[in-house]
């Protein structure tokens, strides 16, 4: 197993949500080396120096941070930090639209930000390459003895490049993000069980279309999507788990996996039979929800998070309506499972025109100590959280009001802990926790992880991963609507080299080659 690999099994969320939590009052078992809790430097008698006396020693220091609904400077976490590291914090934040556009506008104006959050990799690793970013190894090796301590090698190994580091990697957690929501109460109604099998699937569908358990009339719709292709859960009934496969030692695209033909023959069998949303090529994603939400339909593609929303309003419209995810469901050859999502939120870099460079990894330090990390991230127990059957409980309104935003304020992340102090985000809502634990609860052979999730920067697969997975729903969902073939799957697989996949699909598997030792 590669080193990539160990590293995504460690970090992904623990199966048994209610396993006892190690050391959930302290939030951490070691010092952080040298700092203090508060990132305070020692005074010569041993004791930390007050943040508020050490700041008048301490630049203010000039974020920019990615989009949220808040204003930073003003959001609790921010005063917090200015606390405990005795640093001032100036935050701006890029727009919610096109940030990519108004990050690269910024970053060729030369400015003097000390730190910058990047969601896009690419962009990251553009400007790495461009020369416009700081070596940041001999300062984190210097002032970075929490930073070293938090973010494992591995982590650090995708912000390499020429051996040099250059951004602070902000971990995401990894889980399934997405099912296939049912209506439980229409089961009922249609006297079915819960699906198993795609054969089971099918029954069921076929149930929803004849007997009406919404009441719709003709208006029901079985199954409905957007204009997504690659349906997770159904995907894994065919052994398809995302873009990228591996397969014999190789990553294989989904245009080249041998299950392809069989799945998009699987859907466009339930296009073809009424079963699926008519509608679904054109849908939006608020469309699609609203025909769930609404009563008109009985199974939709959702992710998780987007659950609290779903329910109240499907609560409102359908009072009593029942749901939840339908578990991993078995193909014709037996094979089943869910796509996993990983690797990172963030990337968060010290631009090379950055007035403070030493300062700015300073104040990181400080941030990952892992008390201070853990106040960050969800606040003092008794006052924003509790803990039950070692469960992070949030304490409402406070946690939520306090530190429901605390994710945009982190830079890296205690990877030891931060999954563990993660569920108390997920208490906020019942029902988005009960379906996040059903699919991400079943056995660990049938979740999958993204072999790419912690790649690093593969300048093909980079330029060109956007393009290709678009050309690809693209034109299976052409097959959905108009027809399976062989000739159609041939003419995808050429479509697909012709843009470059042939190029990207020897660069990735070039790497991973590379990471099986």
């Amino acid at each position: 197993m590669s080193k990539k690999k160990r590293f995504a099994a460690a970090v992904t969320l623990p199966l048994a949500i209610s396993v006892i939590l190690a050391g959930c009052g302290s939030g951490g078992n070691n010092d952080g080396g040298n700092a203090t809790a508060t990132g305070s430097a020692p005074t010569a008698s041993g004791a930390a120096a007050s943040p508020s006396a050490e700041a008048k020693d301490k630049p203010t220091l000039k974020l920019l941070r990615n989009y949220m609904a808040d204003d930073y400077n003003t959001y609790p976490v921010n005063q917090f930090l200015e606390e405990a590291t005795g640093y001032k914090l100036q935050n701006d934040m890029l727009p919610q639209e096109n940030p990519g556009d108004k990050l690269n506008l910024i970053m060729a104006s030369g400015s003097d930000y000390d730190l910058v959050d990047a969601m896009n990799k690419q962009d990251f690793f553009n400007f790495a390459q461009n020369g416009a970013l700081t070596d940041l190894t001999p300062l984190i090796d210097q002032y970075g003895p929490n930073i070293k301590q938090a973010i494992s090698p591995e982590s650090f190994s995708g912000v390499t490049v020429d051996g040099k580091i250059y951004g602070i990697p902000t971990l995401n957690v990894s889980y399934v993000r997405t099912g296939l929501l049912i209506r439980t109460d229409w089961l009922e109604k249609v006297g079915k069980k819960m699906p198993t099998t795609l054969d089971e699937l099918v029954d069921v569908l076929k149930a929803f279309k004849d007997q009406d358990p919404g009441g719709n009339g003709k208006n029901n719709i079985p199954m409905t999507i957007d204009a997504v292709a690659l349906l997770d859960n159904l995907t894994g009934a065919y052994g398809i788990f995302g873009s990228w496969t591996e397969m014999d030692g190789k990553l294989v695209n989904v245009v080249n996996h041998p299950g392809l033909k069989d799945y998009v023959t699987f859907i466009r069998d339930l296009y073809d039979q009424g079963l699926l949303d008519k509608e679904f090529a054109t849908n939006k994603s608020a469309t699609a929800a609203e025909k769930f939400t609404s009563g008109r339909a009985g199974i939709y593609l959702a992710g998780w998070s987007s659950i609290p929303g779903y329910d109240e309003a499907l609560q409102k419209n359908v009072p009593g309506a029942t749901y939840q995810y339908i578990p991993p469901l078995k193909g014709p050859g037996g094979l089943s499972g869910f796509t996993e999502i990983g690797g990172f939120n963030k990337i968060t870099f010290v631009p090379k025109s950055a007035k403070h460079p030493e300062d700015a990894i300073k104040l990181v330090n400080a941030m990952l100590d892992p008390d201070t990390f853990k106040d960050l991230f969800i606040g003092k127990e008794g006052e924003t959280y509790t803990v039950e059957n070692g469960n992070y409980m949030p304490i409402a309104p406070a946690f939520f009001d306090d530190r429901g935003q605390s994710n945009n304020f982190v830079i890296g992340m205690d990877e030891a802990n931060f999954v563990q102090y993660w569920q108390a985000r997920l208490q906020k809502s019942k029902p988005m926790f009960d379906n996040y634990k059903i699919i991400n609860s079943v056995p660990q052979d049938q979740i999958h992880m993204d072999p790419l999730a912690f790649a690093p920067y593969l300048p093909k697969y980079s330029a060109n991963s956007v393009k290709l997975d678009t050309l690809v729903n693209d034109r299976l969902i052409q097959m959905i609507v108009d027809g399976v073939s062989d000739k159609a799957i041939g003419d995808l697989q050429k479509a697909w080299n012709d843009a470059g996949g042939q190029d990207v699909e020897k660069e990735v598997n070039d790497w991973y080659a590379s990471q099986q030792h």
